[in-house]
C-alpha cells in the first residue's frame, strides 16, 4: 500500500456505508417510482396515436395518379399526402379497379378521402354532390383527345376540337365509364360509335388493339400518358370544358354517427390546401408533375 494510505476501515464503518448505499438505492426507486405513478408530471402524456385516414384512387390516371410497384405517386397523391400530414393524420392507400367502385365505396363510407382527379362542377359535379362532400377546388382542367401515335388521322383541325369533329359516324370512341368523359361524349358525339371501359388500363388496350380510334379522357391525363408513351400515343386535341377537381368525403346526414368527423376533415383539408397554395408547396408540385 503507498505510503499515507491508512488502514482500512473496520466493519462496523463498512457495514453503516453499506446500510446508506442500500437506504439510498431504496429512496432512488421510491422516487421513481412515484414519478412513473404520476408520469404526466414527470415525463409528460404520451402523444396519441395519429389518426389513420383511408384513401381511396382509381389507377392509373397520370400524372396524378400511378400505381408503381404498389406504391400510390403522382400530383393528386403528393398534395393530399401533404394536406393530411399536415392535419396531424397518417394514411394508408387503397388503389380501385375501376373509377364507379372508388365513388361507390367513398359515399358508403368504405374510405374516407377519394382522390382520382375527381370534377366537382357542372351537372356531374352537381349529381356527385348528392353522395359526396367536396374540398374546394385544386386543379382546373378540361376535356383532350388521345390516338395512337401511328395514326395520321386529323381529328381536331384546330388545337381546341369542335363537337362536329367528334360527332361522327364510324368515330370509334372510348371512354371511362361514369366520368365527364363518358358524360360529354354521350352528350356531343351521339353519332360516333363509343365504347365504355371501367378503367383507363383497358381504354389503353382497346386503342392498342385499333378497337377504337381515339380516347377522350382529361386533358392533363392524355398529356401524361402520351409523354410517358410517346411512341405510342399522341395528344389530338383539347375540349374545353373548364372542369374542376376537389378531394371527396361522404356525405353524411347530421344524424350521421361520423357527421361532425367528415365535416371537419373538409374543413382542416380545405385549410391545408390554401396552406400549401400560399407557401410555394402547389406551385413546386406543379412543376414536378407538369
Amino acid at each position: 500500500m503507498a505510503a499515507g494510505g491508512g488502514a482500512p476501515p473496520t466493519e462496523a464503518v463498512r457495514g453503516a456505508r453499506g446500510v446508506s448505499a442500500v437506504l439510498a438505492v431504496i429512496v432512488a426507486i421510491v422516487t421513481f417510482a412515484a414519478g412513473l405513478g404520476a408520469g404526466w408530471l414527470v415525463f409528460g402524456q404520451a402523444p396519441a396515436a395519429k389518426q389513420v385516414l383511408l384513401l381511396g384512387t382509381n389507377t392509373p390516371f397520370p400524372p396524378f395518379e400511378s400505381n408503381v410497384g404498389g406504391s400510390i405517386i403522382g400530383f393528386d397523391a403528393d398534395l393530399i399526402q401533404e394536406m393530411v400530414t399536415r392535419g396531424g393524420y397518417a394514411y394508408e392507400w387503397r388503389d380501385y379497379r375501376d373509377f364507379t367502385a372508388l365513388l361507390a365505396a367513398t359515399a358508403a363510407q368504405g374510405v374516407d378521402i377519394a382522390i382520382g382527379a375527381i370534377t366537382m362542377n357542372g351537372d356531374t359535379g352537381t349529381a356527385r354532390n348528392a353522395t359526396l362532400h367536396f374540398t374546394n377546388p385544386y386543379f382546373l382542367s378540361n376535356q383532350g383527345v388521345l390516338k395512337r401515335t401511328g395514326d395520321a388521322t386529323v381529328y381536331c383541325a384546330a388545337a381546341n376540337c369542335l363537337d362536329s369533329e367528334l360527332n361522327k359516324t364510324g368515330l370509334k370512341i372510348g371512354v371511362q365509364e361514369l366520368t365527364t368523359s363518358f358524360y360529354w361524349v354521350d352528350s356531343n358525339a351521339k353519332d360516333a360509335t363509343v365504347t365504355v371501359k371501367p378503367s383507363v388500363a383497358d381504354l389503353l388496350l382497346a386503342l392498342d388493339q385499333s378497337n377504337i380510334d381515339i380516347i377522350v379522357i382529361d386533358k392533363p391525363a392524355a398529356d401524361g400518358l402520351s409523354a410517358a408513351n410517346p411512341t405510342k400515343y399522341a395528344v389530338a386535341g383539347t375540349i374545353p370544358t373548364n372542369e374542376l377537381y376537389g378531394f371527396a368525403v361522404p356525405r353524411t346526414a347530421s344524424d350521421d354517427a361520423k357527421h361532425a368527423f367528415y365535416e371537419n376533415l373538409v374543413t382542416i383539408l380545405n385549410a391545408k390546401l390554401a396552406e400549401i397554395k400560399s407557401d410555394g408547396t402547389y406551385a413546386k408540385l406543379i412543376d414536378k408533375w407538369f
